[in-house]
């Protein structure tokens, strides 16, 4: 059922050609084979203890560990790790579930979310210390570089291992991105309903970016995005959205050759 919703959610992006996006930058004993640098998050997060592709995936073949999606159903069903548990950082049950999760099982617990910029691992991890929840540690390259290493112990869609040309590229996230002043001028000229993203964390404390213009549609609420996505195939209508760091509206860009949201 998942695979059928998105795999629809992928025909109507491609055919009706109705999706604009918008990457709105914030205004503002495991062995780490990478280095510190590319990870701008282990320094803003320094008590968070960190995993490398190689070794979570030793860890992983061995039967050693947990692996948490701390992301948003939407994100957790288009592209995962093999058997990954779901667990919302946003969520206000994660620290009830996290601590279920640590009674059921002695495994080390590793989290991750979609990549270097995101941080929503680390953000899990300090939780978990604040919780007192042991051994739980980030594992924060992120589930595309994941699926491009071990396609294998991926699933996209519902399948696996996943054809890594279904994913699509940086360069082709790109190319469907609109500057901030382009994405608020072409918005008005349609007279569109511009669509926030953003998890509840990410949104606390402020309100939309966009003067009353713009709607939230969480991730986790899949029924509303496939009635706002039907809503503007019906009515050949364009529709914009944006999230904190261009990570989230990447799962809607299609690939028109394969049909796949990446």
């Amino acid at each position: 059922m998942v695979a059928n919703i998105f795999n629809g959610f992928s025909r109507f992006y491609c055919l009706s050609v109705v999706t604009l996006f918008l990457s709105m930058m914030c205004f503002s004993s495991f062995s780490v084979a990478e280095s510190d640098d590319g990870f701008p998050g282990r320094k803003l997060y320094p008590q968070v203890k960190t995993i490398s592709k190689e070794a979570l995936y030793d860890k992983i073949i061995n039967d050693k560990v947990i692996v948490v999606d701390v992301r948003s159903e939407f994100e957790y069903r288009t592209l995962k790790i093999l058997n990954a548990v779901h667990i919302s950082a946003a969520s206000k049950s994660f620290p009830e579930k996290l601590k279920q999760l640590r009674d059921e099982t002695p495994k080390e617990i590793i989290f991750y979310c979609n990549g270097r910029s995101c941080y929503k691992s680390y953000k899990a991890a300090m939780k978990a210390i604040k919780y007192n929840v042991s051994n739980c540690y980030s594992y924060d390259a992120g589930v595309f570089e994941w699926a491009l290493m071990y396609p294998d112990n991926a699933v996209l869609l519902g399948h696996s291992p996943v054809d890594k040309n279904s994913i699509i590229s940086r360069e082709k996230f790109k190319a469907h991105l609109l500057l901030p002043k382009d994405f608020e001028q072409q918005s008005l000229a349609d007279n569109s309903i511009i669509y926030d993203v953003r998890d509840r964390e990410q949104r606390r404390g402020g309100s939309g970016l966009f003067m009353f213009r713009d709607k939230v549609v969480g991730l986790d609420n899949i029924k509303k995005l496939t009635k706002i996505v039907s809503k503007a195939i019906n009515n050949d209508s364009t529709l914009y959205f944006y999230d904190q760091k261009g990570k989230q509206v990447r799962w809607f860009i299609v690939d028109p050759e394969n049909w796949t949201i990446g």
